[in-house]
């Protein structure tokens, strides 16, 4: 007689790994629609901001699923990016919206390390609204939920920008 009771539990334990599988995009897979300089006090260029999406011409060019990498041809402190990262979404959102999300904030600022020539840092927003932080492809920080990606995407694309060069150079022209 043949235990199925195993066989069964591979099954069912495989089938919810393929499903939680199944809406994560292959972010490595995407083409670069754009690339710009990323400029520490608007005059040392520090490295590079590379915008990647499944469609370029997409209407929304910062809606999920796509990838924001940032390559440093320096060190930054990784402290630095966690102060500058906290300040420029304070200065982009009203009281209120950063009050309630800056303890997220503050967690996914804290994974920040520092970065060393040819490191790479990548902000990946998938369809499922969560936002990972990697550094070299290794997951630093996760946070799920679009109102905080939305948020912390204003740092580079909000109204009162890290750099409007930058914003600028990242985000394709309306057509």
């Amino acid at each position: 007689m043949v235990k199925t009771a195993p066989l069964k539990a591979l099954l069912i334990s495989l089938g919810l790994m393929l499903a939680g599988a199944v809406g994560a995009a292959d972010f490595s897979r995407f083409p670069q629609c754009t690339k710009a300089p990323v400029k520490a006090w608007m005059v040392f260029t520090v490295g590079h901001a590379s915008l990647y999406r499944q469609d370029c011409h997409a209407k929304n060019p910062l809606a999920p699923p796509m990838r924001l990498a940032f390559g440093y041809n320096r060190e930054v402190p990784g402290n630095a990016f966690a102060k500058s990262a906290r300040a420029m979404i304070k200065r982009n959102l009203d009281k209120t919206t950063f009050n309630a999300l800056k303890d997220r904030i503050d967690a996914f600022n804290s994974h920040y390390q520092t970065t060393s020539e040819g490191d790479l840092y990548t902000l990946d927003y998938d369809s499922d609204q969560s936002l990972v932080l990697k550094l070299n492809g290794k997951t630093l920080a996760s946070e799920k939920g679009a109102d905080f990606a939305h948020a912390y995407f204003t740092i580079w694309f909000g109204d009162d920008p890290f750099s409007d060069d930058l914003k600028d150079g990242l985000l394709p022209d309306p057509e």
